[in-house]
């Protein structure tokens, strides 16, 4: 039976020789055990509709452009709320097709429901129209 271990950042099975997970492509050699990831409130707008959540940043990755260039096709935001010309709806949580965004912007401030009052900053257009 070949040997395993689990990734230390998203705990997928990886070779015990690995140096970077193939499922979340961190540094499984600069295990640092103190640190821990963040969230973030960031601000979704796809076509017609705009979304507000928070937004997971792992140990192993700094910013939010980092997430949206790692690879993998989706991004998740939990405390979710949809904007659209119906109106406002509360989802909770909602995975999302990357390809798909036009932008995503970093809300100023720590994730709180109900905190109004958040500056805007675009990090990263994530598909060029053209």
């Amino acid at each position: 039976m070949k040997k395993v271990k689990h990734c230390p950042f998203c705990a997928e099975l990886i070779s015990p020789k690995a140096i970077i997970c193939r499922h979340c492509h961190a540094d499984v050699t600069k295990v640092s055990r103190g640190k821990k990831g963040q969230f973030v409130r960031v601000s979704i707008k796809m076509k017609d509709k705009m979304y507000q959540g928070d937004l997971f940043i792992p140990p192993h990755l700094n910013r939010l452009s980092d997430v949206i260039n790692d690879g993998r096709p989706f991004i998740s935001i939990i405390n979710a709320r949809e904007t659209s010309e119906g109106g406002e709806t509360q989802i909770g949580f909602l995975v999302i097709n990357k390809n798909v965004i036009e932008w995503i912007r970093l809300i100023e401030g720590k994730p709180a429901a109900g905190r109004k009052g958040r500056q805007l900053y675009e990090i990263s257009t994530i598909q060029e129209k053209g």
